[in-house]
C-alpha cells in the first residue's frame, strides 16, 4: 500500500541505508544467498515485485520476511490474504505466533488475523490516503518493512483504466525511505486478463523476484552485483 509523503520527498536519492542490519560477509556471486544475505541486500525506499504462481508458495518467504525482519513490519492484507497464508503455514507445522502480534491493515475482507490497526475502504482504486496515514500514525513514523499480499486480487477486480491508475499510484511513491514494500503478485492469475500490467509494475519496481517452487531468483535489481542471485528455503 501507499504512504503519502510530502511533495519532492518520494524522489530523494536512495541512500545507503539497509533494511535488514545483518554484518555479512561479501557474497560471491554464484553462491544461493541464504534468508539473511537475500533480505540484507534491499534498501529503505526500495519497491520489490514479489512474482508467483499459483502453484507456488508464497507464504513461505512472506514468512521469512515478518521473521527476518529487524524494523517493525505492517502489512497490507487485501481481500483475507493473511488468513489464507496463515492457515497453509499452520498445516504445514510452522510457528504462526509472528504472524499473530504484526500490525494489519485491512483492505476489503472481514477476517481478523494479527493486530488490525485499522481498515480502509478500496472502491474503483480510489484508497482515501489521509485515512491510511492515520491508521499508520499508530506505528509511528517509521521506517517499517510493507508487505502487501494479495495485490492481484484488486486488478482483477477492475478495468485495465483502473489498473494503471493504481499503478500510477504506486510508482509515484517509489523511494519513499520510511519504508520498503514488498507486492506479491500472482501472475498466472492476473496475466491471462491484464498482462500488461505485470510488465508496467516490473518496470517501476526498484527490484523484481521470481518464487519457484522453494527458490526466489532476482531478476531485476538496482544492484548490479545482486542480479541473478537466488535464495533458496
Amino acid at each position: 500500500m501507499i504512504i503519502s509523503v510530502p511533495e519532492g520527498e518520494a524522489f530523494r536519492p536512495i541512500k545507503a541505508k539497509i533494511l535488514y542490519t545483518v554484518s555479512l560477509p561479501h557474497i560471491l556471486r554464484d553462491d544461493a544467498m541464504d534468508v539473511r544475505e537475500f533480505l540484507s541486500a534491499f534498501k529503505l525506499g526500495e519497491t520489490v515485485l514479489v512474482e508467483h504462481s499459483s502453484r507456488s508458495r508464497p507464504e513461505l518467504l512472506f514468512y521469512q520476511l515478518v521473521v527476518g525482519s529487524s524494523l517493525p513490519v505492517v502489512v497490507d492484507d487485501i481481500m483475507d490474504t493473511l488468513c489464507e497464508y496463515l492457515a497453509r503455514l499452520k498445516l504445514a507445522g510452522f510457528n504462526t505466533s509472528p504472524l499473530e502480534e504484526i500490525s494489519v491493515v485491512k483492505a476489503e475482507g472481514f477476517k481478523k488475523v494479527g493486530n488490525v490497526i485499522g481498515k480502509i475502504e478500496m472502491g474503483k482504486y480510489v484508497m482515501d490516503v489521509g485515512e491510511y496515514n492515520k491508521i499508520l500514525s499508530k506505528v509511528g513514523e517509521g521506517p517499517f518493512v510493507n508487505p502487501v499480499i494479495g495485490m492481484h486480487k484488486m486488478f482483477l477486480l477492475g478495468t485495465i483504466k483502473e489498473g494503471m491508475r493504481l499503478v500510477k499510484t504506486i510508482s509515484e511513491h517509489v523511494g519513499n525511505e520510511r519504508r520498503v514494500a514488498f507486492y506479491f503478485l500472482n501472475i498466472d492469475a492476473l496475466k491471462p486478463v491484464h498482462s500488461e500490467i505485470i510488465a508496467l509494475l516490473e518496470e517501476i519496481a526498484t527490484s523484481v523476484v521470481v518464487l519457484e517452487g522453494r527458490e526466489v531468483r532476482v531478476v531485476k535489481t538496482i544492484k548490479e552485483d545482486l542480479e541473478g542471485r537466488s535464495l533458496r528455503f
